[in-house]
């Protein structure tokens, strides 16, 4: 894992002076490899660490060079602190926002919906990060953010935070 955030880390810093134009209007779309990590302190043992991790898509219509709105899915794979192997399936709205400030091209999304498939529950995931140019509609998104996670529909009204990282392009 720590290899994964250095290079991160290393090709966010080398991208500093690159930068992508501005989205136009009509369609985008994304692509996107997502990590979230659960850290709970719940007297679990030793390993009280659950990873997701997710493969989503986002489809929608770029609105203005700065206003994006879409849905999306993602395919998620649950490493839990007992062992076991769960798959989700998350749907959601996605409205995001892009902006350069000087030859800074940076982003803000939000992801509202919830896991339709697997134990129904509440998705929301925000995200802030930069967008580096690939070509000439193609962009890499290197982002940091949360992901909540409500823990039931009726009964339980709590959301989980989890730390997301997300690495993806948009075409």
């Amino acid at each position: 894992m720590k290899h994964v955030l250095s290079l991160l880390l290393v090709l966010l810093i080398s991208c500093i002076s690159l930068h992508a134009s501005d989205p136009r209007k009509g369609y985008r779309g994304f692509v996107d490899i997502n990590t979230d990590f659960s850290f709970r302190d719940e007297g679990y043992g030793e390993n009280n660490v659950e990873v997701y991790y997710s493969l989503s898509t986002t489809h929608g219509f770029q609105f203005s060079p700065h206003f994006f709105l879409g849905a999306g899915v993602a395919w998620e794979r649950i490493t839990a602190r007992d062992g076991l192997r769960n798959f989700e399936i998350p749907l959601f709205v996605q409205g995001r926002t892009d902006w350069t400030f000087g030859h800074v091209p940076l982003y803000g999304d939000l992801r509202i919906g919830g896991v339709m498939f697997g134990d129904y529950r509440l998705y929301l995931s925000p995200t802030v990060g930069y967008r580096l140019a690939l070509g000439q509609r193609i962009n890499l998104n290197v982002g940091i953010g949360m992901t909540f996670r409500g823990l039931g529909w009726s009964d339980e009204k709590t959301l989980h935070p989890q730390l997301a990282l997300r690495v993806g392009i948009d075409f």
